[in-house]
């Protein structure tokens, strides 16, 4: 079953929230040491960037400032490079840069809702 990129953007941003419930609240510290909540995390942020990766150049084009290349990137780590994975990365990514995304995410959505893609 194949998804359009209104369900694609959907999906990631509420990945991206879902992240930020699963470990949104802990240190670096404690983010390394509560595997269930980074694990769940680490999940989250990777199905982030490949839905992201499978958004049409179209509308990638319509929003150019948001981190496409940066969020695969990071879904390539999780995914083909686990074992350099740097948690205090992940958390400051899960505290810092994911509600950003979510806005610009947000404001896509609606974008893309309005143009009957």
């Amino acid at each position: 079953m194949k998804r359009d990129d209104l369900q694609r953007l959907r999906d990631a941003r509420d990945f991206a929230k879902f992240a930020q419930a699963n470990a949104g609240g802990l240190s670096a510290e404690s983010f390394a040491e509560a595997h269930q909540p980074q694990h769940a995390a680490l999940y989250n942020l990777a199905v982030v960037g490949e839905a992201l990766n499978k958004v049409s150049v179209e509308v990638k084009n319509a929003a150019p400032d948001l981190p496409w290349r940066e969020a695969v990137e990071l879904r390539n780590i999780i995914i083909h490079s686990y074992w350099q994975i740097d948690l205090e990365i992940i958390a400051g990514v899960i505290k810092n840069r994911l509600d950003p995304l979510i806005a610009q995410l947000d404001g896509l959505i609606a974008t893309v809702e309005h143009s009957g893609r």
